[in-house]
């Protein structure tokens, strides 16, 4: 082996040497990197999750505030001056989806129960966590138990009156309601 031989065999295990080395220094700085950006990621998650929920708490209550006087009516069963309360609430607050259940509610209570399943479908399309059990707009239970009430009423009427075209399609919009508030599609 001559001394061109051994020069070049020296270069290439240097260059062999500080090549590898640059790799080993290189991975370790992206793993580095992959972690501190996981890390941030997760701190920016608990910051979502924190900020939805004080939005939740800061709607909840707003809608206190809002229908603090409807509850109060309806809790004394005046659902007439409820209604006139709710009218002026809803010309305030065109958008709040809330409206629609205590509209619901009301129309359930009177027994319009035609009126009260049109309310609770408006009151889920415009607000979908009202069925949804993970927010703490749930309230999935109460309009489930109305609904269910009312598929009793709809199926005596329906026995009595088989060709009514009315009750089939309230009871389609019911059975619809009762898919949504149980998860089901659509």
């Amino acid at each position: 082996m001559g001394i061109k031989d051994r020069l070049f065999s020296s270069f290439l295990d240097k260059f062999t040497t500080i090549s590898l080395t640059l790799l080993i220094i290189s991975t370790a700085v992206m793993l580095i990197q992959h972690e501190i950006a996981a890390q941030q990621q997760e701190e920016t998650g608990v910051t979502k999750k924190e900020l939805v929920e004080e939005m939740y708490q800061k709607r909840l209550e707003q809608d206190k505030k809002i229908y603090k006087e409807v509850q109060r009516l309806f809790g004394m069963r005046q659902y007439t001056a409820a209604q006139e309360v709710l009218l002026k609430v809803q010309k305030e607050h065109p958008d709040n989806p809330r409206s629609f259940i205590y509209q619901a509610r009301l129309h359930y209570n009177t027994g319009q129960l035609v009126k009260a399943i049109f309310s609770y479908r408006q009151a889920i399309e415009k607000e979908p966590d009202f069925v949804d059990d993970q927010t703490p707009l749930f309230l999935g239970k109460a309009i489930m138990d109305d609904l269910m009430a009312a598929k009793e009423t709809f199926l005596q009427e329906l026995k009595a009156k088989p060709d009514d075209k009315e009750v089939r399609k309230a009871l389609d919009e019911l059975l619809y309601l009762q898919r949504r508030v149980a998860g089901g599609c659509e």
